[in-house]
C-alpha cells in the first residue's frame, strides 16, 4: 500500500528552471532564476505548426515545453508537446474530436489539461501524452492554471487531487463571483483564493495546503459585484488582490489572520491580470496603460515605464534572474523593460496573443506563439552561471530499490554534487547519479547544486523520494489480500476514529501512530494476538491539526523469518494516512 505524505514545498521558479503554471510558480508573481534574451532580432529557432487563432500558455518541464492550438468554427483546440532545442513535434492530443484542450500546468509526473468541451482534467504522460487518468472539472483552462502540492498533487479551485489516480484529497466547497474562475494562488502552507456570490460580500480567505481546513478570512471587500482579477504573492509573501471596481490590497498573512500592509487605489479600471515580483519583493503592475513599480513596504510608486503598454485582464509580467522586466498585452505585443522600467530592451509584435503570457524556460529559452502557423523561441547569446534543476526516473520505489537521477541544469554547469540524505549514498559528484537505494520508508529530500567557471546554483527538492515499505508475502500459504488494513473512519476526524483490520495469521501485532516527520505519536495496539479482525478507536484530542499515519505491522510467533513456505511464519506491515481537523 501507498504511502502519500505531503509537505512544505515552495514550487517558485525561484528554485527551478521550469515554468509549471500560469506565473511561473505557486505564487503566481512570474519570478525566476532564468534569464530571458536581450534581443529578438534572430529566433533561435522557428518552426510551423498547426493553425491557432490565439496564442495560448506555454509551460515547461526540462527540454520540453507544452502548448494550446485552438481553432473556431467549430471550437477545438489540441495539445503539442515539443523540445525546447528546436521546436520539434514530441507528440500532439486531441482525446475527442471534438476537444478543446487547454495546457494547465506541467511537471515531472504529468502534463495537466482541461478539456472545456466537456469539463474535464487530465493527466497525460510526458513521454507520449497517454493519458493517466481523468476526473470531472469545472474550470476555464485558459487562463486557469494549477498549483502543486509538495509531492506534487494538482490542486485546482478549492480541491487538492491525487496526483496518481486523480482522487480528492480534500475538498472546500464554496462560491465565486464569476465561474469557472481561476485566480487562486499558494506559498508552500497555504492556499489563497476570494469568495462571495454576485450579491454578497467579497472576502479573501485561506487554507492549510495539507489539509484543506479553512483558516480565516478577510472582512468584505468593497468593490463590483463580481470578481475575476487574480492573486498574486510576492517574493516576500505579500498577498495582492486587485478587487473589480475597487482597490489593490496588499495583504500580510502573520499565520492567525491577515492585515492589510497598503491598499492602492488604480488609476484606470483595468489593471493586468497576474503580477510580477521582483526579488526584493516590490510588485509590477498595470495602471492605466503604465508598467510600475511599487514599493512592497507602502504601495508607494516607484517608477512607470516611459510608453504605454495596452495592457489587458490577460497581460502577465514575468521578472527574470538579472531583473529584466517581460510584459505581453493583447493588442499585438511583447516588451521587455530594464528593472527600472526606464529603457525598452526590446518589443516584438505577435498577432494576438491572449493567454500567451511570458514564461522563462530552460537556458533562458523564451517561446512566443500567437495567431497563425508558427512558434518561435529566443535565447540569450553569453554565458551565465547555472540555474540547478534534476529529475528522477521515479520518485516512488520500494526498499531496497534504486533509482537514477538525471541533471537537467541551465547554462552548462560542469560540475555537479548530489546529496541524498538517507540513501546508502548520501553524496555523489557524478552527472546523472545511478542506483541511489533507500533501505528505510519515509519521505527525502534531494539537494544539486551545479557549478561552473561563473558560480554555483543550489536547487533542494523538498518531499521529492517516497520509499515505502516492501511487504513479503508468499501467495502459496498467505494471500496478501487476505490482509486488510481499512480506511480509518471518519477521515477526516475529531478528535476519534475508528481503525481495523483484518489478520489471517496468529502473531505479534502492532499498530503506531506517526506524524509526517515520522515521530511516534501513539501506540494502540503492541500484543500478540490469533488470527480475525480487530477494531481499535484512536483519541487524537491532544494532538494538532494535521495529517497523521497509521502503521499494522503483524508477525507470525512461529518464527521471525520472513518464510513462509511450510506455513510456519509470515509477516505483514502497511501504512495508511488521516487526517485531524480541529
Amino acid at each position: 500500500m501507498k504511502i502519500l505524505i505531503t509537505c512544505l514545498f515552495f514550487i517558485s521558479t525561484l528554485y527551478s528552471q521550469n515554468w509549471p503554471t500560469i506565473g511561473g510558480s505557486n505564487q503566481r508573481n512570474g519570478l525566476s532564476k532564468i534569464i530571458g534574451p536581450d534581443s529578438v532580432i534572430t529566433p533561435a529557432w522557428s518552426v510551423s505548426s498547426s493553425q491557432t487563432v490565439i496564442g495560448n500558455s506555454i509551460f515547461s518541464f526540462g527540454d520540453k515545453f507544452v502548448t494550446a492550438r485552438a481553432v473556431f468554427s467549430p471550437y477545438t483546440s489540441r495539445l503539442e508537446c515539443r523540445s525546447l532545442i528546436d521546436g520539434s513535434l514530441i507528440w500532439e492530443k486531441m482525446v475527442y474530436t471534438t476537444s478543446i484542450m487547454y495546457a494547465v500546468g506541467f511537471n515531472e509526473d504529468a502534463v495537466y489539461v482541461h478539456d472545456y468541451s466537456n469539463d474535464s482534467l487530465y493527466a497525460l504522460s510526458p513521454i507520449d501524452g497517454s493519458v493517466k487518468w481523468a476526473v470531472s472539472e469545472y474550470m476555464f483552462g485558459g487562463n486557469a492554471g494549477i498549483l502543486f502540492a509538495c509531492n506534487g498533487d494538482p490542486i485546482v479551485r478549492g480541491k487538492r487531487l491525487d496526483k496518481n489516480t486523480g482522487q480528492t484529497i480534500w475538498f472546500y466547497d464554496y462560491m465565486v463571483p464569476v465561474g469557472p474562475n481561476a485566480g487562486y494562488a499558494a506559498t508552500s502552507t497555504t492556499f489563497y483564493h476570494y469568495k462571495g456570490a454576485i450579491n454578497t460580500p467579497k472576502t479573501l480567505f485561506a487554507l492549510d495546503i495539507e489539509t484543506g481546513q479553512f483558516k480565516y478570512e478577510t472582512g468584505s471587500l468593497p468593490g463590483d459585484g463580481d470578481q475575476e482579477w487574480p492573486i498574486t504573492i510576492g517574493s516576500d509573501g505579500t498577498i495582492y488582490l486587485k478587487r473589480d471596481g475597487g482597490k489593490l490590497y496588499a495583504f500580510e498573512d502573520t499565520g492567525s489572520e491577515f492585515r492589510i500592509k497598503w491598499e492602492y487605489t488604480p488609476t484606470a479600471t483595468e489593471m493586468s491580470g497576474y503580477f510580477g515580483s521582483a526579488a526584493n519583493g516590490d510588485v509590477y503592475v498595470i495602471d492605466n496603460d503604465t508598467v510600475k513599480l511599487l514599493n512592497h513596504i507602502n504601495g508607494s510608486v516607484l517608477n512607470r515605464s516611459n510608453i504605454a503598454v495596452q495592457g489587458s485582464f490577460f497581460s502577465t509580467i514575468a521578472v527574470d534572474g538579472e531583473g529584466k522586466v517581460y510584459v505581453n498585452n493583447n493588442a499585438n505585443k511583447m516588451f521587455c523593460f530594464s528593472p527600472d522600467l526606464q529603457t525598452v530592451i526590446w518589443e516584438l509584435g505577435v498577432t494576438n496573443l491572449t493567454y500567451c503570457g511570458p514564461a522563462l524556460a530552460k537556458d533562458g529559452t523564451f517561446v512566443i506563439t500567437g495567431a497563425g502557423f508558427n512558434i518561435k523561441a529566443y535565447k540569450p547569446n553569453k554565458p551565465f552561471k547555472p540555474v540547478a534543476d534534476f529529475r528522477a526516473d521515479t520518485t516512488t520505489i520500494f526498499t531496497g530499490a534504486g533509482l537514477n537521477f538525471y541533471d537537467q541544469s541551465s547554462y552548462q554547469p560542469t560540475s555537479w554534487l548530489w546529496s541524498f540524505p538517507g540513501a546508502e549514498t548520501t553524496f555523489s559528484t557524478d552527472k546523472n547519479p545511478q542506483n541511489i537505494v533507500y533501505n528505510m520508508p519515509g519521505i527525502y529530500n534531494v539537494t544539486l547544486t551545479a557549478t561552473n567557471s561563473l558560480g554555483s546554483d543550489t536547487l533542494m527538492k523538498s518531499c521529492y523520494i517516497e520509499v515505502l515499505e516492501a511487504v513479503f508475502v508468499n501467495d502459496d500459504v498467505v494471500s496478501p489480500e487476505e490482509f486488510i488494513l481499512y480506511q480509518n473512519y471518519p477521515n477526516p476526524f475529531n478528535p476519534t476514529t475508528s481503525i481495523s483490520w483484518n489478520s489471517p495469521i496468529s502473531g505479534w501485532q502492532t499498530l503506531k501512530v506517526y506524524d509526517v516527520l515520522g515521530n511516534e505519536v501513539a501506540t494502540l495496539v503492541n500484543e500478540e494476538k490469533p488470527a480475525g479482525s480487530y477494531e481499535v478507536v484512536f483519541d487524537a484530542s491532544g494532538l494538532t491539526s494535521g495529517i497523521y499515519f497509521y502503521r499494522l505491522s503483524v508477525m507470525s510467533t512461529a518464527n521471525q523469518e520472513l518464510d513462509l513456505k511450510d506455513g510456519q511464519a509470515g509477516k505483514f506491515t502497511e501504512t495508511k494516512k488521516m487526517t485531524l481537523l480541529k
